[in-house]
């Protein structure tokens, strides 16, 4: 501490040491307490500039026991009390010789808790009998001790005395530490008035007490000063600013210590001092302070740093002054000076004020305070306020295009000058601001940032946003006219515009889709493009209608003139159109159609001329080809340049697939060119059977496919005479007696003898359409077996030791009936042939036994063996009309099987087959 504050020091420079008869500690409202020196206190000069936000000590923070033996520190307060006194500057008279007193001695300063305490000093009792003689400890009534409170004075004299020791009706801050004369009634059945002694420690507790503590009782000697020694140990500050402590009073009587102790609570800073009360039993009470360890009570002193323009808290360049904060004792008188200030005060303490921030001057600051006591948790009544006068402001808003805007006016707005205090909110000027900056705002343009004169810059997205975010970091004016100079850039806004579409009344039914609309955006004065779609083939642009309202021929004029985006209509409608499109549909044939090109045959169809077609760009295009018939569509050659076949597209033909994958007109050529190719063709021959002829005609056989080629080409030979014979092998087969009359040509104009003939008379070749050749029979008669023998039996015979030869007998005849006519009657011949082995069979089944014997060349027929090569049996040279018995089955049999003595075998079956051959020569 500086020496300037010396004899503030000096003042209070005095050892406590106090006597007290009871102690009383809480931790709610805390007295505000006067504090009397007897001492004159001189003014006080400062040397200590204040800091915002900063935090300064006065020191001097312990009490002495001159402070405690200073009578007028105290506040005396009685309740049926009679006349108190000082008999000393350390001993006090409670004046409670008499029934229901109550006398309380609050001191007028505050203890620090945090710190530990100690009194030390005596107290003093003596009651009498009722002639006036001294009576008995027992008698004593009713408190003697210490009063710790956060009551002050005033409100003291309500507390209940007796039984309630004087701390009944004062709440739970208030505490009584001492002696309990009537702590215990020793009388018969408590019906007297005689009571033992103890140390207490007693809260209030609504109109009564609580005992904390005591001690065992004993009966107090009357007429005695009993000293005692008070200590508040071990205080812990917490968190919510109470403070932890133990207390424990100890008091001495007849030379024996009697010690009550506990733990209490209370709030940092509370009032001690001393206290007696008496109920049906009353004494003469006195208390006497001997010595005293005590620190001050402290309280803090808010020094507020104020704006007197707004009278609210001082906030330079939008940095609050934070209050400084002053420590000082309860009862010091604490001031704040303006800086430079000389003349001396009557405070304990003086502080010089901070400088004048810039952009303001000093103005005045409040009276000094006497630092006051006050409860936790309530307002701070120890205040002092500085003032400050904001200095007069002016500034402006200079606005500017964004640079890298295009086509922005050749003049902004003007300037927008502004005038206020330094830190005036800008709101508060006479001038509403933001509505000023809003309405200088030209269309089509945001103010985009706001810049310092620092080069500090705020920015948002919309005027709002960028204003919004300028005042939330500079709401007020600055301290400085050049601070208050701001450049304001505006940019360019989005705008919005659109490209539509529509066709004109020469677009035919079912036009293509239209494009879809295209959505322009961009900034103002920005440059305006869009790429115009692709129209469907056969369509064009008809007129552009603009921004403008004005019409154009083509998107570039109406682009040309409206070449930027502007605050108005940015919309574009283009009307479109169709054209006429034509194509030619043509012809050719395919490389290996027969009759052209090289290729051996005959055309069988001219070459179909060319046809024209014609429609609106994108509308549907269709035609139906000219396809001689015998022909077909071998490939297409389409608008889009590709060839199609069949299958191209699967599922389609080759013309489908042209006409699928080019449906509409384009601009542009629409030809197609068909290349036609020879259909595979059938060449047929077919019987027919002349049934007026004979009887028992055949059914005729399904037609014969002479040969497979494509129309106009030739019929080979080969296959010709395949057919030819297939013919003759079937009549000899199927039309025994049947001959061929003549063939026909397919369109029936000449009989021909021979189908080669009629094949080469119809031209040789394919035709488109029908390729049937007919072959008509008529009936000749036939020679034929009517009779031939089944079986051949050479009968059951022996078994014999030597070779045996058996004569076989036919179950028919072999007979040939000829019915030819004259001239056609052949010579003929029958053959007979082994064409089995005689095997030896199942009896029943008559199938070949697996491993039985089996033997050739034993069967003779007429004296020669049988083989599988057949043998003319019988010959006639000259046919004839009729039936010839070649073999008579009544006539001895001309068949002879041969048996060797290994092939007898008894019990067994033997079979084998023999074949009739009917040759008749052509």
């Amino acid at each position: 501490m500086n020496t300037t504050m010396g004899k503030i020091k000096n003042l209070l420079k005095k050892s406590i040491n106090i006597g007290a008869s009871a102690l009383l500690l809480v931790s709610t409202l805390l007295p505000i307490l006067a504090l009397y020196e007897e001492t004159t206190v001189s003014a006080a000069n400062a040397t200590t500039t204040l800091s915002p936000g900063g935090t300064v000590d006065t020191g001097n923070h312990t009490w002495t026991l001159d402070d405690f033996q200073t009578p007028g520190n105290f506040t005396p307060v009685g309740k049926n009390t009679g006349v108190t006194s000082w008999p000393s500057i350390s001993t006090y008279d409670f004046g409670t010789d008499q029934r229901d007193a109550g006398s309380w001695l609050p001191f007028n300063g505050a203890m620090d808790m945090t710190q530990s305490i100690t009194v030390d000093g005596s107290t003093y009792a003596y009651s009498w009998n009722i002639l006036g003689i001294g009576g008995s400890g027992k008698t004593l009534g009713d408190a003697n001790g210490i009063l710790l409170t956060n009551l002050s004075s005033s409100q003291l004299s309500n507390g209940s005395t007796g039984g309630n020791l004087g701390v009944g009706n004062l709440g739970s801050g208030t505490y009584f530490i001492g002696n309990n004369y009537s702590y215990k009634n020793t009388t018969f059945l408590g019906l007297g008035s005689e009571y033992n002694t103890a140390t207490v420690i007693a809260q209030g507790d609504g109109g009564t007490k609580t005992v904390l503590n005591a001690s065992t009782d004993y009966t107090a000697k009357n007429n005695s000063s009993n000293s005692f020694f008070m200590t508040w140990t071990n205080p812990v500050l917490n968190s919510d600013g109470t403070v932890t402590g133990t207390m424990t009073y100890r008091s001495r009587n007849a030379g024996t210590d009697y010690i009550a102790s506990t733990q209490l609570t209370v709030q940092k800073s509370m009032s001690i001092g001393f206290m007696a009360a008496t109920g049906g039993n009353y004494s003469k009470m006195s208390v006497t302070v001997d010595l005293i360890t005590a620190s001050k009570g402290v309280q803090p002193v808010n020094v507020n740093y104020l704006n007197s323009a707004t009278g609210g808290q001082l906030a330079s360049k939008g940095s609050a002054w934070k209050n400084s904060t002053i420590t000082a004792t309860v009862d010091d008188n604490i001031g704040v000076v303006p800086q430079g200030n000389t003349t001396s005060t009557s405070d304990n303490y003086d502080y010089f004020a901070p400088v004048a921030p810039t952009g303001y001057t000093f103005k005045s600051t409040s009276s000094a305070v006497t630092v006051q006591n006050f409860p936790s948790g309530t307002a701070n009544p120890n205040q002092i306020n500085v003032s400050y006068t904001p200095l007069a402001q002016t500034g402006g808003f200079t606005f500017n295009y964004d640079p890298t805007a295009q086509r922005t006016p050749a003049v902004g707005p003007s300037k927008l000058s502004v005038s206020g205090v330094t830190d005036q909110l800008f709101s508060a000027s006479s001038l509403n601001v933001q509505k000023n900056l809003r309405d200088k705002v030209p269309a089509g343009y945001y103010i985009s940032k706001i810049t310092s004169a620092s080069g500090k810059a705020t920015s948002g997205a919309t005027t709002d946003e960028t204003i919004k975010a300028f005042f939330a970091l500079n709401p007020s004016f600055d301290t400085t006219t050049a601070n208050n100079q701001y450049q304001v850039t505006l940019a360019p806004t989005d705008q919005l515009g659109q490209v539509s579409f529509d066709y004109n009344n020469s677009v035919p039914t079912n036009p293509p889709a239209l494009p879809g609309t295209i959505q322009l955006s961009g900034l103002t004065g920005s440059d305006l493009s869009f790429v115009m779609p692709t129209l469907e083939p056969g369509y064009v642009v008809n007129e552009v209608l603009g921004p403008d309202n004005k019409t154009y021929s083509s998107v570039t004029e109406a682009l040309k003139a409206n070449d930027h985006f502007t605050t108005g209509s940015n919309n574009f409608k283009v009307t479109i159109a169709a054209e006429k499109q034509t194509g030619t549909i043509s012809y050719n044939w395919a490389s290996n159609v027969p009759g052209q090109n090289g290729v051996a045959g005959e055309l069988q169809a001219i070459l179909p001329s060319s046809s024209s077609i014609w429609g609106y760009g994108g509308e549907q295009l269709s035609f139906t080809p000219n396809i001689p018939k015998g022909y077909a569509i071998d490939k297409v050659v389409a608008p889009d340049g590709k060839t199609y076949v069949d299958g191209s597209i699967q599922g389609m033909t080759a013309l489908e697939s042209a006409q699928a994958a080019n449906p509409r007109f384009i601009v542009g050529a629409n030809d197609f060119a068909i290349t036609l190719r020879a259909l595979s063709k059938d060449i047929t021959l077919q019987v027919n059977i002349d049934q007026s002829s004979g009887t028992g005609a055949p059914t005729a056989p399904q037609p014969y496919t002479i040969a497979t080629v494509l129309t106009g080409a030739p019929i080979d030979a080969t296959s010709i005479d395949k057919a030819q014979n297939w013919l003759n092998d079937w009549i000899t087969n199927n039309a025994s007696g049947w001959s061929i009359k003549n063939f026909l040509s397919p369109y029936h104009q000449v009989n021909y003898g021979s189908l080669k003939d009629a094949v080469a008379g119809a031209g040789g070749v394919a035709f488109s359409e029908v390729n049937i050749y007919q072959a008509n029979l008529v009936y000749n008669g036939k020679i034929d077996f009517s009779s031939v023998p089944t079986k051949i039996d050479f009968g059951e015979n022996a078994i014999s030791s030597v070779e045996k030869s058996y004569q076989g007998v036919l179950d028919n005849s072999v007979i040939v009936s000829d019915t030819r006519a004259t001239n056609l009657a052949t010579p003929w011949t029958v053959s007979v042939a082994q064409t089995s082995p005689i095997q030896e069979v199942n009896s029943d089944t008559e199938v070949p036994i697996l491993g039985g014997l089996s033997f050739m060349n034993y069967l003779f027929y007429d004296g020669q063996v049988l083989t599988s090569s057949p043998q003319i049996v019988y010959s006639k040279l000259a046919g004839e009309t009729g039936d010839t018995v070649v073999v008579d089955s009544k006539s001895t049999s001309l068949f002879t099987l041969k048996v060797p003595i290994d092939f007898q075998k008894a019990d067994t079956k033997f079979k084998g087959t023999l074949s009739w051959t009917l040759t008749s020569a052509p």
